[in-house]
């Protein structure tokens, strides 16, 4: 069985906005052909391949999924993907650390699959399965550029981020992850936790509304939950983000 991708059910009235389009729209605006980028948590490829489409020719995508069915539906898709565009599959989950894992699968909900459990907001159908876990920078620690990375693990975000410390350092590229309390909360993550790593390597953090969000701002965001998509950027990246997110939401509205 193949999974299609599908969001998260809507928990609040903002939820409604079609957020992975938003996203979508984000990450074309300023991706270039020979691009490289990192989608981690990649699924059936919902957005692997459009990425793949915008750094054709010359770019390259690196697509990690640890779920074997999402896999294959990866598969399928590069074998049919634009020309010029490569896209290379990792099957495997990250983190901060490098070995073997329980995995959570979802299975009526892939989406909701994760290293640990989360809150769910509806019944689910849960299986335990082992999948290898490295760390970003070990997998991709030597490339000579990197200019995105998309991030969605239910709740390891944060540990996704950690163990990528020395490319973000590195290369600063844009960066988009969730942070959301019921996602969070059984991997013991604050938010603050999540502003300062990123603050500390020169980040600033705006959410996919546009808004940039200090420190409190953040925290108070990931407990509310309205918004679950946030990007992450360089000082040099920061006013290309505003603007690209503004102009996303001025046509949302």
């Amino acid at each position: 069985m193949i999974w299609p991708f599908t969001r998260k059910p809507a928990a609040v009235a903002e939820h409604r906005t079609d957020y992975e389009a938003m996203l979508q729209s984000f990450y074309e605006s300023f991706l270039r052909p020979g691009d490289t980028c990192a989608d981690v948590g990649a699924h059936t490829g919902r957005h692997a391949f459009p990425m793949a489409a915008k750094v054709a020719p010359g770019g390259h995508v690196h697509a990690f999924e640890p779920i074997p069915a999402c896999q294959q539906a990866l598969r399928e898709g590069c074998a049919a993907r634009p020309e010029g565009a490569v896209v290379t599959l990792y099957p495997m989950a990250l983190a901060d650390f490098e070995g073997s894992s329980d995995f959570v699968l979802v299975k009526n909900l892939p989406e909701y699959s994760g290293l640990r459990e989360r809150v769910y907001d509806q019944p689910v159908e849960k299986e335990h399965i082992t999948v290898a876990v490295k760390r970003l920078d070990d997998v991709l620690g030597g490339l000579a550029r990197l200019r995105y990375v998309k991030i969605d693990a239910e709740g390891g975000d944060f540990g996704i981020l950690k163990g990528a410390r020395t490319l973000l350092a590195r290369h600063g590229p844009i960066v988009s992850f969730e942070f959301g309390m019921n996602s969070s909360v059984q991997y013991g993550t604050q938010p603050v936790e999540v502003w300062d790593f990123l603050a500390g390597l020169g980040y600033r953090v705006f959410d996919i509304r546009g808004r940039e969000l200090g420190r409190e701002a953040f925290d108070a965001s990931g407990r509310a939950q309205k918004v679950w998509d946030y990007v992450a950027a360089t000082a040099g990246d920061a006013a290309l983000v505003s603007r690209h997110l503004a102009r996303i939401n001025a046509r949302a509205a």
